[in-house]
């Protein structure tokens, strides 16, 4: 994929983007829920390839499609064209590496090397929506929470905490160790958001996990990670389904033929 093929697919998706608020709205009852892919293009496809093998139509992305990886440019042209191809099944998430202060580090820089195209991106990445509320009860999120508010108050332009905050089992709002300005939130600030939301769980990504998925705050927030062996670990990763009111978990790792595949079905 060529640097002229990613500077069309940013122009127009930033008009769509910038069509869509903060917080996206969805109804379905068949979705499925992708979390950090990190240039990593071989998830990805065995991603898509499965989600048409399940027959999921509505498609949640959490965020972080570059740094880390080899291919964060063939990464971010694919998820880009889908979301070309069907901008209303297709929910691209903003995810913290999808940050200027961070692809200039990681990896994302270094690979398109053209300051243009570079700020083009930021700037397309700065107008994706920070959340998704699926059937008026699920929250999706990169990060996390900044603390017991309104999800109707998410703004683009205040979308920190959401990018970059973790849970904790530590009460209240405490530091973490991404940073000064990033925090932990505990279970007492967890369960406040959920009920002034009305909410019934939250799916996040942005922890690299063993498993590719961990459950926090008795099994009321759901924490994936979609990119099996994360730079050179030996971890495999997970997506979740939503299909009617039952929320299924699927993990999937390098099998004997060296390819991607199933490796746990959990319901």
């Amino acid at each position: 994929m060529c640097h002229k093929d990613l500077h069309t697919l940013l122009k127009r998706t930033d008009d769509i983007f910038k069509k869509e608020n903060a917080l996206i709205r969805i109804n379905s009852a068949n979705v499925m829920i992708v979390g950090d892919i990190h240039g990593n293009l071989k998830a990805l496809e065995f991603l898509l390839q499965t989600r048409q093998e399940l027959k999921f139509s509505d498609l949640i992305f959490l965020g972080d499609y570059v740094d880390r990886g080899k291919n964060s440019v063939a990464v971010l042209c694919q998820i880009l064209e889908l979301k070309l191809r069907d901008t209303q099944k297709i929910i691209l998430l903003r995810g913290n590496h999808e940050t200027q202060e961070m692809n200039t580090f990681y990896g994302f820089y270094d690979e398109i090397q053209d300051d243009d195209l570079f700020l083009e991106a930021n700037r397309t990445f700065e107008e994706m929506p920070v959340a998704a509320l699926v059937n008026d009860s699920i929250f999706c999120v990169h990060g996390g929470i900044p603390g017991a508010v309104d999800i109707n108050e998410i703004t683009k332009g205040e979308s920190f905490p959401y990018l970059w905050n973790d849970p904790s089992e530590s009460n209240g709002m405490t530091p973490s160790s991404r940073g000064l300005k990033a925090r932990c939130f505990g279970p007492d600030v967890f369960k406040e958001f959920m009920g002034i939301n009305h909410l019934s769980l939250i799916i996040r990504a942005h922890t690299a996990l063993s498993n590719g998925y961990k459950w926090w705050f008795e099994k009321r927030l759901l924490s994936l990670f979609s990119t099996p062996e994360y730079i050179g670990n030996p971890n495999v990763a997970a997506f979740s389904v939503l299909k009617g009111r039952e929320l299924s978990i699927f993990a999937f790792g390098k099998t004997e033929k060296d390819s991607y595949g199933l490796i746990i079905n959990k319901f």
